[in-house]
């Protein structure tokens, strides 16, 4: 199905044909199982993806399909990811509230947090764990996301509007290129399954 023909919704669904968020359509993409977290996507972006596609108006959230292939692409093992989505989240405030203290404060402690991990677990430890213990121990940070990303939601505009929908998409953006995903297509992973319903 073309991307042109998927229509994004709000929340989770049972299956497919009850419709999909963004998350819910890259699972279909990877050809996983069906659901919001799958596993071609670290689980603190993907937590992300989903407030951002629930916080997104009906008009807006078309646009984010495009954001797909790279969020099908997005599998990190990086234990400080959630703290850096953290700091993303930090900057888009400082972006349209220069000087917010709050957005300092967590910038900092994104930064303090993720000098710990990595004096903690060297290269050398984190090349014998497994991706989940890493990928577990940075889950901690969760709360921390919410909370910035609920900054975001504070300065972002209006619900439902065009400039909320904006500062929306620019976020998702910027937290694709802090995990590093390229926007360029992948010719190495190639959809199991396409989407029919």
């Amino acid at each position: 199905m073309s991307r042109d023909a998927i229509r994004l919704d709000r929340g989770n669904h049972p299956d497919r044909g009850a419709g999909c968020c963004l998350m819910e359509y890259v699972s279909v993409l990877d050809g996983g199982r069906f659901g919001p977290l799958p596993h071609c996507t670290h689980p603190a972006l993907a937590a992300l993806v989903m407030q951002v596609n629930d916080r997104t108006s009906d008009a807006g959230r078309a646009d984010l399909v495009s954001r797909a292939e790279r969020l099908r692409r997005a599998e990190r093992d990086d234990p400080g990811l959630t703290w850096r989505l953290v700091e993303v989240c930090a900057m888009t405030v400082l972006a349209h509230s220069p000087g917010d203290p709050t957005a300092r404060r967590r910038i900092a402690r994104s930064r303090r947090a993720r000098g710990r991990l990595a004096r903690v677990l060297p290269d050398g430890l984190r090349a014998r764990l497994p991706r989940a213990a890493l990928v577990a121990v940075g889950l901690g940070a969760l709360d921390e996301l919410v909370g910035a990303f609920h900054a975001v939601l504070a300065v972002a505009g209006p619900a439902g509007g065009p400039e909320r929908d904006r500062v929306l998409a620019a976020l998702l953006d910027d937290a694709l290129d802090a995990v590093g995903t390229d926007s360029a297509v992948d010719t190495h992973h190639h959809p199991r399954e396409a989407m029919t319903a």
